[in-house]
């Protein structure tokens, strides 16, 4: 090797006969290598290099590479082993055999797939610093002036995104609609001095909502690239499903039968390697005695060990791809996902919020931040694909620890050296946070075990009087991220009962029959059936897979169950002489798909039992009490609750109002002070009609106008039919002619 500096190395490789096995020969290689920047230079022993592979897109969003412990090469997302990394040990193990058996066997990739992987990624990170650099500038500079410009018509980075950008992939970061629903309760008091009424508030209830935190801009469907091929039919003419289709949760549970499927495939390469060179060995003494030398080397046309590797290079190339795939979906939801978790923590630290309260702030430091969201999408078309998008984004704020910080402006620079300035992402719109600062740190050796800090400036006035003392002097908070699913509409009845929308629709209109025999009972007075339009909010058909998921919704409230269960056992725990303080930290790290196995088995709370047998019997029905009973529950234990459908427009106003309103019959039908607010027995007819007057003259219209520019939910008279009564508004606030998108 020439590296410049005038010693030559020659590097010898053997001629080998394909045919015969045989040496012939000795190539003789001299390699120049030459440095762009004005020649080579000389490698610095101390530098750090941040660059590595294992700090890269995959190893940021936690995923593990899969392929790292089977020694597969190339390295493509994690660091290059040692050189002595593959030496077997002493005494030597299985899995030490196994990697150095693989490390023999080259590249498992090919020049091809390298070319186009480079491609992909090259387009992918230049899209995310495109992003990252127009939301900055958005944030620190002058932005055009969009006054005269509809909200619902804009497209820039604001703080404020309409639910009709779904599919702009520049806004792709940004959760939607997203908005703080508060409620304050206040008791008027005389004054005997003063004429006037004096309001004390007495209580307090925060939701936030927001449409589905998944990356629709990329879509549910099979993706295909420039040259329209599917995004990894590069890897074989064999790979015609090489492209799953879907969100998160369904993906990433292909890429773990994808990652099975090569292990098998390389064990059956090793067995075939192994059964050659045991075949040669019988006629190891005839070669002796011939004289000629035994060689090591493999044909590369023996059919067994062709096919192997073959198909170990496909199933490395589908894994490669669909894991880069899985990275950026998961960086775009998981952005969405913790910009609304943040909205909620910092809510509850509110006056009147459970910080406050009801002295939370010690639960939270020791136990995490209990935020459970609930869904209403229903389990088909592309909100299935929102849902597997939404569980997983949940799944991963357990990564992420928030440390709220007195603003410092004494700064300079960083530890690294690097502008601080340009890490402190400024928040120049809110009064009381003044600057945000995200890090990630991957534990050695697991690329799969990432956490995240997010450190949030703010006013040291506010930081000194409104935070609890529980969570000053950089108290760490762990978020405890729960989902609860239930889809509420008519898409969601014809997946229960195993029709499609459009069957639906059909036998509705063809019930009416002639004189209008059979028609709707609960059509009210003027409400006419439409003639077109989609039988979906938003005009937004679904495309592509419409195969419904039957299973989804129990396995994710199960799931969720789960956890909440282990959280109750922590922050509210009822073995005597056991207390919030005492009692240990639920298990923060269990994965989706295995909290089975990684989540102690706990007896079942005494404040769930009423939850736990919601999802019993949920299974093939629209059973909203699972919701109801998460939200009460959420709400004992000093939670954050947010709400969210596809927009988080219309499905999501008649949830929210109706936990108002039970909030407000709760405050107002409680007897005595010391009573829990959450035990207090209600009437539902009272809670109907105060959801109502909630959906009439509350805010949820406006929010309607400011996301489709029109005030009315986008419910037309067949989605109100199937959908639960206690989420059904009245006629006269719906329409179902598509709004403006």
């Amino acid at each position: 090797l020439d590296g410049g500096g005038g010693g030559k190395v020659p590097v010898l490789a053997p001629a080998v006969d394909a045919t015969t096995g045989r040496r012939i020969g000795t190539f003789v290689l001299l390699l120049k290598v030459a440095s762009a920047n004005n020649g080579p230079k000389a490698l610095d022993n101390n530098a750090t290099n941040n660059n590595t592979a294992s700090s890269g897109l995959v190893s940021i969003v936690g995923l593990s590479t899969l392929t790292e412990h089977l020694g597969i090469a190339p390295y493509l997302d994690c660091d290059s082993p040692p050189p002595n990394s593959q030496q077997v040990a002493s005494p030597p193990t299985v899995a030490g055999i196994r990697r150095r058996q693989v490390a023999t066997m080259g590249s498992f990739v090919t020049p091809r797939f390298l070319e186009y992987m480079a491609h992909v990624r090259k387009r992918d990170a230049s899209l995310l610093k495109d992003r990252y650099d127009g939301y900055y500038q958005s944030l620190t500079s002058e932005v055009e002036d969009e006054s005269d410009v509809p909200l619902f018509k804009r497209r820039t980075p604001r703080p404020f995104r309409p639910s009709n950008s779904r599919g702009d992939a520049l806004l792709a970061g940004i959760g939607f609609n997203v908005h703080i629903q508060s409620l304050s309760l206040n008791i008027l008091q005389e004054d005997g001095s003063n004429p006037a009424m004096q309001a004390r508030q007495a209580a307090v209830t925060q939701s936030v909502t927001h449409g589905a935190p998944a990356d629709h801009a990329r879509g549910f469907g099979e993706k295909a690239n420039e040259d329209g091929n599917a995004s990894v039919g590069v890897v074989g003419d064999s790979s015609k499903d090489s492209a799953p289709r879907g969100g998160l949760r369904r993906l990433e549970s292909r890429r773990l039968e994808m990652a099975k499927e090569l292990d098998d495939s390389v064990t059956g390469l090793i067995s075939a390697v192994g059964d050659h060179f045991k075949s040669r060995s019988q006629s190891t003494a005839s070669r002796q005695q011939s004289s000629i030398k035994p060689s090591r080397h493999i044909p590369p046309n023996l059919p067994a060990i062709l096919h192997y590797r073959t198909k170990s290079m496909e199933c490395s190339q589908r894994l490669h791809s669909v894991t880069w795939d899985i990275a950026v979906r998961r960086a775009n939801c998981f952005s969405q996902a913790l910009g609304i978790a943040v909205t909620s923590y910092m809510a509850s630290l509110s006056d009147g919020g459970p910080a406050w309260s009801r002295g939370f702030g010690g639960v939270w430091a020791r136990h995490g931040y209990l935020v459970v969201f609930e869904g209403l999408l229903s389990a088909v078309g592309k909100e299935l694909g929102m849902i597997e998008d939404a569980s997983v984004a949940i799944s991963m704020l357990r990564m992420v620890s928030v440390v709220l910080m007195p603003d410092d402006t004494n700064f300079t620079t960083a530890p690294n050296g690097n502008d601080a300035s340009r890490q402190r992402i400024p928040v120049p719109h809110s009064p009381y946070v003044r600057w945000v600062h995200l890090t990630s740190q991957t534990t050695p050796q697991s690329s799969s075990k990432t956490h995240y800090r997010l450190e949030i400036g703010l006013d040291p006035s506010f930081y000194l009087s409104r935070v609890p003392e529980p969570l000053k002097n950089g108290v760490p908070v762990r978020f405890f991220p729960i989902l609860f699913q239930m889809g509420v509409d008519i898409r969601q009845w014809g997946v229960n009962a195993g029709r499609s929308v459009a069957m639906i629709q059909m036998k509705d209109k063809s019930s009416k029959g002639i004189g209008g025999v059979g028609g709707d009972a609960d059509t009210e007075v003027g409400e006419n059936e439409p003639n077109s339009g989609s039988i979906l909010d938003d005009g937004d058909e679904d495309e592509g897979d419409s195969i419904p998921d039957n299973e989804i919704n129990i396995a994710l409230n199960v799931e969720g169950y789960r956890k909440l269960n282990a959280y109750a056992h922590s922050a509210n725990p009822t073995m005597v002489d056991v207390t919030p303080a005492s009692a240990p930290a639920p298990a923060f790290d269990s994965s989706e798909q295995q909290s089975s196995q990684q989540v102690p088995q706990q007896p079942l709370h005494p404040t769930l039992v009423s939850l736990s047998e919601a999802i019993r019997t949920s299974a093939g029905k629209m059973e909203h009490a699972v919701l109801d009973r998460a939200a009460t529950a959420c709400q004992r234990f000093g939670g954050g609750s947010t709400v969210f459908c596809k927009s988080g427009k219309d499905r999501t106003a008649m949830q929210v109002t109706f936990k108002q309103a039970q909030f407000v019959q709760r405050f107002m039908d409680k007897k005595d002070d010391r009573a829990v607010l959450e035990d207090t027995p209600i009437s539902y007819e009272n809670v109907f009609a105060k959801s109502t007057l909630m959906r009439k003259h509350g805010n949820r219209i406006p929010i309607c106008e400011k996301n489709a520019g029109e005030p009315k939910f986008a419910f037309n008279p067949l989605q109100r039919k199937f959908m639960p009564e206690m989420l059904r508004p009245e006629a006269g606030l719906c329409t179902w002619s598509k709004p403006e998108t």
